[in-house]
């Protein structure tokens, strides 16, 4: 059977083993999967009820239209690394009945802890083969904070800042909110002319004309995993002469990410908190908790063991040594008393004590039987 001892020791041991498991998984485990994924395949649609944009092909203005952006993200597995991740991003605007609006298409790789761009891995953006992209691109970070992040932007083709605003509940989802301003930022498209009736300078004359992005996007970020829950895009894109004069609106949309990409995006980032809060939070208090409570019981353990250890032995003045002595020493005594044929020898040693009474002393004395006569 083990002793009280070794068992404290054993105990110690598993004490520390769960508080360094604890440490372990707070400090290590957890942040190491706290990674991007590099697979993708998801479309999600940001729509309007009410839209309005210009037909270049008719030359005409259609307003009150309902209008819908389908945003398609594919992961290149076999590009990714374990630190980067590539995603090639196809947006369609168009009207409910299919009719293109507008279209724009990039590959770009980025930091699977980050979420910051990285120039590599044959990133390009529209036509442009060389972008050099900087800031976030599909996701925010990890623990996102309440500050701005600079995000990239494909339209103007720069990170452009998106400004913490608050925190808001979406689909029992806690989020931070982010919002980005643009104004007065010119587009990079191809060159385009345009008569002069349309642009409110009137004859037939055409004018080269350069486009403009003025508006607001807002994210909504689950801050713990970085995942965007929902955007809105309130945009308005015109365009103007060199000199300004002729002016004319190519689309104005207040566009939002449809309600049920909105709640699968709750669910995925519910998911992800579940997860987080079983490897960040219960599994190393409960360690931590359990760790303490056994190196307690450790020390009590050793404690009692190293107290009984130092017990002090018995002594002779001890009440049981001493009973003990005497006892020894009538045995001694009542061995005295008998010769060596077993007889008693004068009563010696019943008192515990001294020699046989001399015969001439005292008057109790018994006299000596007379020798019998010669003869």
């Amino acid at each position: 059977m083990i002793d009280r001892r070794l068992r404290g020791v054993l105990v110690l041991v598993a004490g520390a083993f769960l508080i360094t498991l604890a440490a372990l998984v707070h400090l290590y485990i957890y942040p190491s999967g706290l990674v991007l994924p590099a697979e993708q395949d998801r479309i999600t649609k940001l729509t309007t009820e009410s839209g309005s944009y210009f037909d270049a092909a008719t030359l005409r203005t259609h307003r009150g239209v309902p209008l819908e952006t389908a945003v398609a993200r594919y992961g290149d597995t076999v590009r990714s690394t374990p630190d980067v991740a590539v995603w090639t991003e196809f947006v369609s605007l168009a009207t409910r009945d299919g009719q293109r609006i507008d279209y724009h298409e990039r590959r770009v790789a980025f930091d699977r802890r980050t979420g910051q761009a990285v120039n590599c891995c044959e990133n390009y953006v529209d036509e442009n083969g060389n972008p050099a992209p900087r800031g976030l691109v599909f996701r925010w970070p990890f623990g996102a904070g309440p500050v701005a992040y600079q995000v990239y932007d494909p339209l103007v083709r720069r990170p452009v800042a998106a400004r913490f605003e608050g925190i808001e509940t979406l689909y029992g989802v806690r989020v931070n909110r982010y919002a980005q301003r643009l104004v007065n930022e010119r587009l990079v498209q191809q060159a385009m002319e345009l008569p002069g009736t349309v642009l409110g300078l009137g004859g037939r004359k055409t004018f080269p004309v350069n486009a403009y992005l003025d508006g607001a996007r807002t994210f909504w970020v689950e801050p713990e995993s970085g995942m965007v829950i929902g955007v809105r895009e309130n945009l308005v894109k015109t365009l103007r002469t060199d000199d300004g004069g002729g002016r004319l609106v190519a689309l104005a949309a207040d566009m939002r990410t449809s309600t049920g990409d909105e709640r699968w995006n709750a669910g995925e980032a519910r998911q992800f908190l579940r997860w987080a809060t079983l490897v960040n939070r219960v599994i190393p208090l409960s360690c931590a908790v359990l760790g303490v409570l056994l190196l307690v019981a450790g020390l009590r353990l050793q404690s009692r063991a190293s107290a009984a250890s130092v017990a002090p032995a018995p002594t002779s003045g001890d009440p049981a040594a001493g009973s003990g002595g005497a006892g020894d020493e009538g045995v001694a005594g009542g061995a005295d008393g008998l010769d060596d044929g077993g007889e008693v020898r004068g009563g010696a040693g019943v008192s515990g004590g001294g020699a046989a009474p001399d015969p001439g002393l005292g008057s109790g004395a018994a006299a000596p039987e007379p020798r019998p006569a010669d003869g």
